[in-house]
């Protein structure tokens, strides 16, 4: 007899604080799956799986509950662009990634405004 996981899943640090949760199918991860900081139990991170694999929507928060980064993964790697943001929401920059590969880090600078010109 196996203990294969099936269902609902929900994971409690040693205070019954919720860190985790999200759906098993044959003993792998499937769905929307959520961590949540262990002390505090704000929410951490945010991720899809398909049949135990990273695919779709991924997002990481700052403690204070502020959107740390996002992006997407395709088939377990991180595929297009990941929006990395400081603790007050700030964008800080973005990273461009093709099949998991780093292709391009571009820092915001606040010596540009939108359009790219200098503002001072």
């Amino acid at each position: 007899m196996t203990n294969t996981r099936d269902g609902k899943f929900q994971q409690f640090n040693k205070y019954a604080v919720l860190i985790a949760e999200g759906c098993f199918i044959n003993d792998e991860k499937h769905g929307e799956w959520k961590e949540y900081y262990d002390q505090s139990g704000s929410i951490m991170i945010e991720e899809c799986y398909v049949n135990g694999i990273n695919h779709g929507r991924f997002a990481s928060y700052h403690p204070n509950g502020q959107l740390a980064s996002e992006g997407a993964y395709v088939n377990g790697n991180r595929e297009g662009y990941f929006q990395i943001f400081d603790e007050n929401g700030k964008k800080a920059r973005t990273l461009l990634f093709i099949n998991n590969n780093l292709i391009e880090d571009i820092e915001v600078n606040d010596a540009f405004n939108e359009k790219g010109k200098t503002t001072g």
